[in-house]
């Protein structure tokens, strides 16, 4: 009888032992999984504040400059184009270089961004001063690798943000 007793203790305390290595490695495995989620979760938010306070606003904002500064050059209203809408576009572009280089995700601040920041405070001293267009014949003219800079930073940034929901799905 005791013998009984003792293999139905036994076969319980096994039974027991293997629901609890069971439930350990099913625990370990749900943890590990959030973890990963949590991980996915902060990497994408990041994307989505790089791309969307960061590379996109600059991208635009570059893009969208470069094309009125093109058409109204050498035209009559230039001047007004350029103390009206490019000052003031730069003087944004600086505040997003100024406010959120920690979305930055290159090692080093690319020169050209220090070398906008010179063209822009330049300019701006000129706009102040009434002086205009003499801004132009003065040695910071704006950064030609500034917009390259700026178009390679959000293409990569949107390819990753691209890569990121797909490999989600």
């Amino acid at each position: 009888m005791e013998s009984g007793v003792s293999k139905i203790i036994l076969t319980q305390a096994v039974i027991t032992v293997f629901a609890l290595l069971a439930a350990y490695v099913k625990l370990r495995q749900e943890i590990q999984k959030g973890r990963h989620e949590r991980v996915y979760d902060l990497g994408l938010d990041r994307l989505k504040r790089q791309l969307s306070e960061f590379y996109g606003p600059l991208y635009m904002l570059t893009a969208a400059t470069t094309d009125i500064a093109k058409t109204a050059w050498g035209t009559d209203v230039w001047d007004e184009v350029w103390r009206s809408v490019i000052v003031p576009s730069h003087q944004q572009i600086e505040t997003i270089l100024l406010t959120k280089i920690d979305l930055l995700d290159e090692p080093q601040i690319p020169q050209s961004y220090f070398d906008f920041l010179r063209h822009y405070n330049v300019s701006r001293g000129y706009l102040k001063s009434g002086l205009g267009k003499a801004y132009f014949e003065k040695r910071t003219p704006y950064p030609p690798g500034f917009n390259q800079d700026v178009a390679n930073g959000y293409r990569k940034k949107r390819q990753e943000y691209v890569d990121t929901l797909k490999g989600a799905a």
